[in-house]
């Protein structure tokens, strides 16, 4: 690790325990090496750097919105964070395979499948990208959950430290990786994916899940 990345780790992991009360013992039911791919929900700018930082000595690489590299600051910390820019209306050919160098490797691949964020927690439609990259490359997915980043302007002038929840669920992989999938198969594996997230949340905050039955046939609970 760059002596730069340190520094930044370092002041970020400040911040953040300055701003926010934060359950660091969830992130340890995270596996310590991949490969396998974080499934992660998306309320706020900061849920990835969040879990980045917190998730070292961990070796993991994360997907972000290529608009990011658009500005000086948020480019050197993607850059900095070897980050996988993506065009979130076109998952091209190069993503993919760089998605896919990072699994190839033994590394950790950290996704927000429904592609864009939602302030208020409640879950969206999960994208069908992430369904190609887990049934191609049939490694492990670690859900992880968190909540809680909005209300920290209104707790800072009350000197408070805002609460933030985080839940990691359990290892859980493709039952029946062989073969193809169409278009309706990977929606259908995405939206199985984004039920396991449900799984760590109360049923108010599924969201576009809400009418759905936590049943699973596509992926089971697995060692990683």
């Amino acid at each position: 690790m760059k002596i730069a990345e340190k520094i930044v780790n370092a002041l970020m992991r400040g911040l953040f325990s300055l701003v926010y009360k934060i359950d660091r013992k969830e992130f340890d039911k995270v596996p310590l090496k991949g490969p396998f791919i974080i499934i992660a929900n998306h309320t706020s700018a900061l849920d990835g750097p969040l879990m980045y930082v917190f998730l070292q000595p961990r070796s993991m690489i994360a997907m972000a919105k290529k608009e990011l590299w658009g500005n000086w600051f948020t480019r050197y910390l993607m850059n900095l964070w070897d980050l996988i820019p993506v065009d979130r209306g076109n998952m091209g050919r190069d993503t993919m395979e760089q998605c896919f160098a990072v699994l190839d490797r033994g590394d950790i691949l950290a996704i927000a499948p429904e592609g864009t964020r939602n302030p208020e927690g409640e879950l969206q439609e999960g994208k069908a990208g992430v369904a190609f990259i887990a049934h191609k490359k049939h490694v492990p997915m670690v859900p992880i959950y968190t909540l809680g980043y909005g209300d920290v302007a209104k707790n800072i002038k009350r000197f408070r430290r805002t609460p933030l929840a985080i839940k990691v669920g359990k290892p859980f992989e493709i039952v029946h990786p062989g073969g193809r999938l169409d278009a309706t198969g990977r929606q259908k594996l995405a939206d199985e994916i984004m039920l396991r997230l449900a799984e760590l949340i109360p049923e108010s905050l599924w969201g576009h899940y809400r009418n759905h039955e936590l049943t699973f046939s596509l992926t089971q609970e697995c060692d990683v």
